[in-house]
């Protein structure tokens, strides 16, 4: 299923990970803790204002089977990127 930048504004995050400031790969190591302690259908935002991070987070969740990677929102220089947990 494809999301808009406002599908995916509506859904609800059930986990937020505050990842402003940090490089990769800590970006990822925080986006897996975080899908860790979700449960299967949760959805996940990592908040990074590191621009790898949108390319690497979504790469290893879908290599590794994780979580589907739903879309990324842009906003004042930061970037949402949403997850569902597998």
């Amino acid at each position: 299923m494809s999301y808009t930048q406002e599908d995916l504004s509506k859904l609800k995050k059930d986990h937020v990970i505050d990842a402003i400031g940090e490089v990769c790969p800590h970006t990822l190591d925080l986006a897996l803790k975080g899908l860790k302690k979700a449960e299967p259908g949760e959805i996940v935002v990592e908040v990074t204002d590191h621009t790898i991070a949108t390319k690497t987070i979504p790469a290893a969740v879908k290599m590794n089977k994780l979580a589907e990677f739903l879309g990324i929102i842009e906003e004042d220089g930061n970037y949402h990127i949403y997850l569902k947990k597998n």
